[in-house]
């Protein structure tokens, strides 16, 4: 039978894939700009990989215990979001092809990697093999990320992140808040990595990717990066600290191997906060953007003041659109909610009000890609929101379903093993995913970004594996 154990290491093949993404990024950034394609080999190799993973989960493994629980979940969201596609197929008033079904193929591609990665894991004879091949596989992806992005910035080839008096690179990838999200979710993944590999002074070898990508954070220059790896940074030392202190105490057998990395530890943060001052991130928080910004208020008081003005009469106009009495515009006109969205509110209000105003039918199975429009299709660019207008509310609770049972695998562990819980390979998963969720909601590009979504992924197999490893005294997270 195709896909057999014996026969396909089906692991390795994702090893290499893994690997591969840095290289896809780059190949996808180079034909974008020279060659101007819009559908690029890097969509072409991840749909096709995407192919390959459905056929792996419905024709191999048959040993594994939870292929009937994944093959169920995957019809049961194939269906619905079928279901939606005809129904925006038959009523949308523009129903451009193309971009539907991208779009969709997007949407699946995180649940589809997530299933084949948790089948891989429910194989008890592999599931340390699978750990250890996701981490070093990660580690060495981010490594190819961060030399190629050193390499861009001293040949003068580098893309920049920003088209404004903020600096900052991303080298040979084309957007920076997509490389920016990828960084915060891999760096706790290194660091993982990296703590597990250490038990000799010659082992600070697996250190170096981890402060390369702490640096190339450095250099990208967005918030993102640079907050996520230094709270990252500084959580890590101190609970090193803490288990190190701990470990003098009780006199434990493992307290050499904690002096190492607790060493190797704080090396990292000495090598990130002692580049810090020279780098982009360090001129857009405190430097010259902190100072042409207030040259900039000073100067143009009343041009902001107009704009403030105008952007507010706009905002106005699109709430007229609703009814005043109804419940629901409690929330719409929040003005919490109107500063989470940002300026993101312009095309939230549209989007809103198609689905406020459709059929039942729509409510539950989605508006399709980028709500009704008539004109050029927008995303809200907040990954939730566009998938609960575009999916609907089955289309939501099914696309977000691994993120719930993962959720609730976490916080069964809270209670029933309360001393694993605060592991130090747990705290660095949920703040990788606690990061790519946060990026997710407030920027986007997450969720439906192949290209960042798979880190995403691999950080929520690897939280679900932790958390029933440890309801399982049989098997450990090593």
């Amino acid at each position: 039978m195709l896909f057999r154990t014996e026969d396909f290491k089906f692991i390795a093949f994702l090893k290499y894939f893994i690997i591969f993404q840095p290289i896809l990024d780059i190949l996808t950034y180079f034909s974008i700009i020279y060659l101007e394609q819009s559908i690029t080999i890097g969509i072409i190799i991840r749909v096709l990989f995407m192919g390959l993973c459905t056929l792996y989960i419905f024709f191999g493994g048959n040993q594994y215990s939870l292929k009937k629980y994944i093959i169920t979940y995957l019809l049961l969201l194939f269906i619905v979001l079928g279901i939606g596609l005809i129904i925006n197929f038959m009523n949308k008033p523009v129903f451009d092809v193309f971009s539907e079904l991208q779009f969709y193929l997007k949407t699946v591609y995180y649940p589809i990697l997530f299933c084949t990665i948790l089948l891989l894991f429910s194989d008890d004879r592999n599931q340390n093999q699978t750990q250890q091949t996701l981490l070093s596989s990660i580690t060495i992806a981010m490594l190819i990320t961060a030399i190629s992005m050193f390499v861009a910035i001293l040949t003068g080839t580098a893309s920049t992140t920003y088209k404004s008096v903020k600096a900052g690179y991303t080298g040979w990838y084309f957007a920076g808040n997509e490389i920016g999200a990828i960084v915060a979710i891999c760096f706790p993944l290194l660091l993982i990595y990296s703590i597990k590999k250490t038990e000799q002074l010659r082992d600070f070898i697996y250190w170096i990717p981890t402060i390369l990508l702490s640096i190339c954070a450095l250099w990208i220059g967005t918030k993102v990066s640079y907050l996520g790896i230094l709270i990252t940074i500084i959580v890590t030392v101190v609970v090193n600290i803490i288990v190190f202190l701990y470990s003098k105490w009780k006199n434990t057998n493992w307290k050499n191997t904690i002096n190492k990395i607790l060493l190797f530890n704080i090396v990292t943060a000495v090598f990130y906060f002692g580049v810090f001052p020279f780098s982009p991130a360090y001129k857009n928080i405190t430097g010259e953007y902190a100072n042409i910004n207030e040259v900039v208020k000073e100067n143009s008081h009343d041009s902001a003041a107009k704009a403030k003005k105008e952007a507010e009469k706009k905002r106005a106009r699109e709430k007229q659109k609703y009814n005043a009495e109804n419940e629901n515009d409690f929330i719409i006109n929040s003005q919490v909610l109107n500063i989470l969205l940002s300026s993101r509110d312009n095309f939230f209000y549209p989007i809103y009000n198609d689905y406020r105003d459709a059929s039942l039918a729509h409510k539950l199975f989605g508006l399709g890609y980028a709500g009704f429009y008539e004109g050029e299709p927008k995303l809200i660019e907040m990954d939730f929101f566009d998938i609960f207008f575009s999916h609907g509310i089955l289309g939501f609770i099914l696309i977000f379903m691994p993120l719930f049972i993962v959720f609730w695998k976490v916080i069964k562990t809270l209670f029933t093993h309360f001393s694993s819980f605060f592991r130090i390979e747990n705290i660095l998963l949920l703040f990788s995913l606690g990061l790519g969720l946060g990026v997710a909601f407030l920027a986007g590009h997450v969720l439906f970004a192949p290209a960042v979504s798979i880190y995403l992924t691999i950080t929520m197999a690897l939280l679900f594996h932790f958390h029933t490893t440890n309801s399982d005294s049989r098997v450990k997270f090593k």
